[in-house]
């Protein structure tokens, strides 16, 4: 593990509450991806953990909700272009296993962020593994980088992915909560490997349902926020 100063070199707003910070470092950090950086905020000192969407090694890519009187998270969020904030790298052992067989990406929310660069090393190894991400939020207004999952998914024929919407039901993306993909067990025995990320309530309401359809629990991999 490194203490190296992350600088800021974008700032995006992705919906009403989530940014996309994008972040250089002086020299090339190994990680693997399902990893994430620990920042020492500046001005209050708060320790912040947040997952990496992607990164070269240089340039890392970050998806981070601004929690209303969340001091951490307002604090990062109004970083402006140019400043530093340092980071320990690399930690976390949620991370994706370098094997062929099929895998189910489940993630809410920012739990998107490490399922993302999972998603994005198979696509860079081009290991073309059988592979379905399926992206909870409340509302279609609180979707983001679908443009880049329908990239990935025309790049990438054995991956494909669903917007699942809990509290608006829109034509052309799937209605309710993530774990009603797991209703139908032949669509979950396609896959051989899960990978969850979001709310603690999400996370055990599917490691519960995947018990309940007989899925071993070491096939199962999680992160909860």
């Amino acid at each position: 593990m490194k203490q190296i100063p992350f600088i800021l070199q974008s700032k995006n707003k992705l919906t009403h509450d989530v940014y996309e910070l994008v972040f250089t470092v002086p020299e090339s950090i190994e990680v693997q991806p399902g990893q994430f950086v620990m920042f020492v905020l500046p001005k209050s000192g708060l320790k912040r953990a947040y997952s990496i969407a992607h990164t070269d090694g240089q340039t890392f890519t970050f998806i981070i909700k601004q929690i209303e009187w969340g001091l951490g998270s307002t604090e990062i969020c109004s970083l402006e272009t140019g400043e530093d904030i340092i980071g320990m790298v690399p930690l976390g052992h949620f991370v994706l296993r370098d094997t062929p067989s099929p895998k189910l990406f489940i993630g809410t929310g920012t739990g998107f962020a490490p399922l993302y660069a999972m998603i994005r090393a198979l696509e860079e190894s081009q290991s073309w593994v059988k592979s379905h991400f399926i992206f909870g939020v409340r509302e279609q207004k609180d979707s983001f980088y679908l443009d880049e999952l329908q990239r990935i998914q025309k790049k990438y024929p054995t991956f494909s992915f669903e917007l699942s919407l809990s509290r608006e039901n829109i034509p052309w993306f799937a209605h309710g909560y993530v774990t009603d993909f797991l209703k139908n067990p032949e669509t979950v025995n396609q896959f051989s490997e899960f990978y969850l990320c979001g709310s603690p309530a999400m996370v055990q309401d599917t490691r519960a349902k995947l018990e309940e359809l007989g899925v071993p629990k070491e096939q199962v991999f999680f992160e909860q926020y």
